[in-house]
């Protein structure tokens, strides 16, 4: 079993501790494991739609006017992970530097922005083509 629920903190104490209390209540006679980390607000729907309806669409675009390759949005969406939302892991045998794509789904509002920003710019950089920003779109998915 697992509870999950958020709070604030003022002064050094919660400003909901009931709730935080009824949880534990849960857990009566049973040693539990609690994890502590500042809340953030997960991208949110405006942006996917965004993310999917525009920058992977033009990306498609890009992709097959640039290098006459068509692409399906779910592989256009896989380049640009492994291009701009990645992470970089040391193979501690070998020391060789290992480059994986990271999910977009856990990305918070600003990291969700920040990636669109670098999806942008890499369209502008490489190909001179600027893609839309959100407040100028009037069709989104």
């Amino acid at each position: 079993m697992s509870c999950k629920s958020v709070h604030k903190v003022i002064n050094g104490k919660l400003t909901n501790s009931e709730q935080l209390k009824n949880n534990l209540d849960l857990f009566e006679g049973k040693v539990i494991e609690m994890h502590l980390k500042e809340y953030k607000h997960q991208r949110s729907n405006e942006q996917n739609r965004y993310y999917w309806g525009v920058i992977v669409k033009s990306w498609q675009e890009i992709l097959k006017q640039e290098w006459g390759e068509y692409r399906s949005l779910n592989e256009v969406h896989e380049f640009l992970k492994q291009n701009l939302n990645y992470e970089e892991k040391i193979c501690e045998l070998t020391g060789e530097v290992l480059t994986l794509s990271k999910s977009t789904t856990k990305n918070d509002t600003k990291q969700q922005e920040e990636y669109h920003e670098r999806c942008r710019q890499l369209a502008f950089e490489n190909f001179q083509i600027m893609i839309q920003l959100p407040n100028e779109q009037t069709n989104l998915l």
